[in-house]
């Protein structure tokens, strides 16, 4: 009677394709450091820029929210609503989360300029005095 053997006969192209992957894995280890030294390089001029781009975007905002607290209360709810609208609409569309949170962000930081004004500021027509 004739026995089955489960373990394969070893093929001779088998050495060389184990030597090839080998190869090629040492050949991507060697490039590791290289890359590493390029992602660090890079950090580094990430964060040198990092103080700049804040600060122009601290000021752009600040002057932003101050245009905005100039502006009168109809006109800031106006355009609050319609941001609202947006991002409801959005949601309702089934948008993705990122585009339905740009959609209310206008309503936001209208909303802040509204409530963070220095004085109750109306600059609604008043009829004029005789």
């Amino acid at each position: 009677m004739e026995t089955q053997h489960s373990a394969r006969e070893p093929d001779d192209r088998e050495p060389g394709a184990i030597e090839r992957a080998r190869a090629g894995v040492a050949g991507a280890i060697g490039q590791v450091p290289a890359i590493a030294d390029d992602v660090r390089h890079r950090a580094e001029q990430v964060v040198d820029q990092l103080p700049t781009a804040f600060d122009r975007v601290r000021s752009g905002a600040g002057s932003t929210v101050t245009r905005l607290q100039t502006m009168p209360d109809s006109g800031l709810r106006l355009l609050a609503a319609a941001s609202i609208g947006l991002g409801t609409g959005l949601r309702l569309a089934g948008a993705p989360r990122l585009a339905i949170l740009a959609g209310f962000a206008p309503a936001s930081v209208m909303g802040f300029a509204i409530v963070s004004r220095p004085t109750k500021v109306h600059l609604t027509a008043h009829a004029a005095r005789p």
